[in-house]
């Protein structure tokens, strides 16, 4: 989700929602299957997938650990979890945020050319690299323009498509930015996976097919003519459980729709906010909120289907943004996702509740799952995602819905518990 980016369910999307229920069907037959089956979960598949076109793969059949989405939240993490336990595994990277924008304008590159902060913490990506030396980068790099009515001015000029308010100027401007970035990235000297347009069927971010595939594939030739092969490129779905306007996640080629070609495309990705085994804290609130609220397909058959893609095309996973939505490791508290409406539930529960499953999933699927990136921040203290209590999504005091505390270092169970499974010898942890 994040962060430098138009918010997940702003008010305009709140209406605009609103208006597509009237479009909206009965799920596809191939959706109804992944409903009644759970397609893939629980089921560990042992032999890892002869990937090909694997920049950045880890050796050995390990999997990356990543932890953001912020430079203060890396900040608070190193100070409150890791120089209090020298044998608290360091992330193997980090996750940051920055987006394309019309240069005249404050924000183009934004946490790169400067600090930035849109309500979802501060950004500062020098800061952050010198905190965590020599690990990896996953950039989300955001070319949308949501809040300015859709009109994907940035993802039409990077991919050179000239009228409807995009000129050869405007062409020249944007992609003389994507050089920008690629440069500052290449001279990182560490891995990088570059989340291209990330959650592109996520309907907040308003992405079109075709201009979209174009944008990634400019972006792709850029960094292979500046040979910057330490830049891997990521393809990151929403995993989203509705269906919304012309993203139709339960038609049959709604992820080929995006797919911008093998050849361009190092790694898959996904988020993994919303669950099955924890249906009865995220969504309880059903009876309560829109029924455009409500996951219209199950949230694992979605999570599934992308690491089908992933094997059938041969590529790594990356788990890109994961967090355990409306639970609070602070306050110990539970809440619905899109209505703040809190109980209180134990450590051990919200363990064994959102983080066992998480865990267990990356375990079952690891032939195929080979990086994992865990938003460890107090998301209720951030403006984009704070909710006042009795609230609901799209109200002005709750702008994103209920996204609470995720992090580890909150609880000292579930730090304890955090610190068990990532001290595995199956994870790349830094040093």
């Amino acid at each position: 989700m994040k962060k430098s980016r138009s918010p997940r369910l702003s008010w305009e999307w709140v209406c605009l929602l609103v208006a597509s229920v009237s479009v909206i069907t009965a799920c596809s037959s191939i959706a109804k299957q992944d409903l009644a089956s759970g397609a893939g979960a629980g089921k560990e598949i042992s032999a890892a997938v002869a990937f090909e076109q694997a920049r950045n793969l880890p050796v050995n059949n390990k999997i990356m650990l990543l932890m953001g989405q912020d430079s203060e939240t890396l900040t608070e993490y190193r100070e409150d979890a890791l120089e209090k336990d020298a044998n608290l595994p360091k992330p193997g990277g980090i996750t940051l945020y920055t987006k394309i924008s019309n240069s005249a304008k404050q924000g183009s590159l934004a946490g790169i050319t400067t600090d930035t902060d849109y309500g979802a913490g501060v950004i500062n990506f020098a800061k952050s690299l010198q905190e965590f030396p020599g690990a990896a980068l996953a950039v989300g790099l955001d070319i949308t323009d949501g809040h300015a009515g859709c009109k994907q001015i940035p993802t039409r000029a990077i991919a050179g498509i000239v009228g409807d308010g995009v000129s050869e100027k405007d062409i020249a401007d944007y992609r003389q930015q994507i050089d920008k970035l690629l440069v500052f990235l290449q001279k990182s000297n560490r891995q990088v996976f570059l989340r291209i347009g990330y959650e592109f069927d996520g309907p907040w971010n308003c992405y079109e097919p075709e201009s979209y595939k174009a944008a990634y594939r400019f972006i792709k030739q850029r960094i292979n003519a500046l040979s910057a092969n330490n830049i891997a490129t990521v393809w990151q779905s929403a995993a989203w459980p509705r269906n919304q306007g012309i993203y139709q996640v339960t038609a049959v080629d709604h992820l080929e729709k995006f797919y911008p070609g093998d050849d361009v495309v190092d790694w898959v990705s996904l988020s993994t906010f919303y669950g099955d085994t924890y249906r009865d804290y995220q969504w309880t609130c059903d009876a309560l909120n829109p029924e455009w609220f409500t996951p219209l397909v199950s949230p694992r058959s979605q999570q599934d289907r992308i690491l089908t893609f992933a094997r059938n095309h041969k590529k790594p996973v990356m788990i890109a943004e994961a967090a355990p939505v409306g639970f609070s490791n602070s306050q110990l508290s539970t809440g619905c996702i899109f209505t703040n409406r809190v109980k209180p539930v134990a450590a051990e529960e919200i363990w064994n509740s959102w983080y066992a499953d998480w865990f267990d999933y990356i375990q079952a699927n690891k032939d195929v799952i080979r990086a994992v990136a865990y938003i460890n921040t107090n998301w209720h203290s951030q403006g984009m995602w704070y909710c006042a209590p009795q609230s609901t999504a799209g109200a002005k005091d709750c702008n994103q819905g209920y996204w609470a505390d995720s992090r580890v270092q909150a609880n000292p169970y579930i730090l304890k518990k955090f610190k068990e499974e990532i001290s595995k010898p199956i994870y790349v942890n830094g040093k």
